[in-house]
């Protein structure tokens, strides 16, 4: 059962008229769990729909018509490029997190998208999800399959690598230590230094930085970008909302016999996170699925840096 409220305004943050929609849908999980899912779709009515789904950090925003919020993907959603709201029409949701106990399945997800695609009236559309939004799109194409036009996947698998477990537990593990002590703020802080660790590839951070001279304080450095970098993420980010969407990347398991979308799957041959090996692996288990593998500086967080490649990846027929 599920129902919604919709809200149409005007993007403030495009020069262009880009028709935007927000939509509010309480319902009930397979789980058995109520919940309320938000969503926001960008786009004239009527143009093919794309769901559009990134990683743990992305949310509705996805152009950054929000004070607070910047968009999560510029360079890749936005006229002129790949996703664009004036030929498409794009819906990006915040994803469910403390309101599932103990945590929300990828499955959740997909349901709560398929509610929010109810409400907006999209029947059929095309599905692009990178790092955990990348497991949610294929729980999608999944549980839907019928519904789905196509498939694009980048830096991401159907069930985690056990060395990103292990680094995502030790994560979890220090904000839980925050958390006994009054400080989960802090725990995050330092969670989130040690994810960025993993983001981005050694060159790259070698490029970047300079090791302090000795006896010198790490003001500009690598020490300073990683406070920087965990302090404003702990900012707007609760602790328990970042438990249960680490343990849900945890538990992905997504059955992809089920997945009949023209898929198209893009790796990056330096992330440490997903490695190319096991979506190279996942692409021989989708019948046609099409492997794209790319060569990046930025390792993991390349489906953020390099718009040039992603661009060109989204495009191609």
């Amino acid at each position: 059962m599920t129902s919604a409220s919709p809200l149409e305004a005007e993007c403030p943050a495009s020069s262009h008229d880009i028709i935007t929609e927000d939509h509010i849908c309480a319902l009930e999980l397979s789980s058995g769990a109520w919940v309320e899912t938000r969503g926001r779709v960008y786009g004239p009515v009527g143009a093919p729909a794309v769901i559009v789904l990134g990683g743990i950090s992305a949310h509705r925003f996805l152009l950054g018509d929000h004070a607070e919020r910047e968009g999560w993907w510029r360079g890749v959603a936005g006229p002129g490029h790949a996703l664009d709201p004036l030929e498409t029409r794009l819906l990006a949701f915040d994803f469910l997190a403390e309101e599932v106990a103990p945590f929300p399945t990828v499955d959740d997800q997909a349901e709560a998208l398929l509610a929010l695609a109810d409400a907006a009236g999209i029947d059929r559309f095309r599905v692009v999800g990178s790092s955990y939004g990348g497991m949610i799109a294929l729980a999608l194409a999944a549980k839907a399959g019928a519904r789905v036009t196509r498939l694009d996947v980048l830096c991401a698998a159907d069930r985690p690598h056990p060395m990103s477990t292990a680094l995502r537990a030790i994560q979890r593990d220090i904000v839980r230590f925050g958390l006994s002590r009054g400080d989960g703020a802090g725990g995050v802080d330092l969670a989130r230094r040690i994810a960025m660790t993993t983001y981005r590839t050694a060159d790259e951070f070698a490029a970047r930085f300079r090791n302090p001279e000795p006896g010198s304080r790490d003001g500009d450095g690598v020490e300073a970008y990683l406070a920087a970098r965990g302090g404003d993420y702990a900012a707007r980010t609760h602790p328990e909302r970042f438990l249960a969407l680490s343990h849900s990347m945890d538990a992905v398991a997504v059955d992809v016999s089920a997945i009949s979308a023209p898929t198209h799957l893009l790796a990056v041959d330096e992330d440490r996170l997903v490695p190319a090996s096991d979506i190279a692996d996942l692409a021989g288990r989708i019948p046609g699925a099409q492997l794209t593998r790319i060569s990046s500086l930025y390792g993991h967080d390349a489906f953020l840096k390099e718009t040039g490649k992603v661009n060109a990846f989204l495009k191609t027929p």
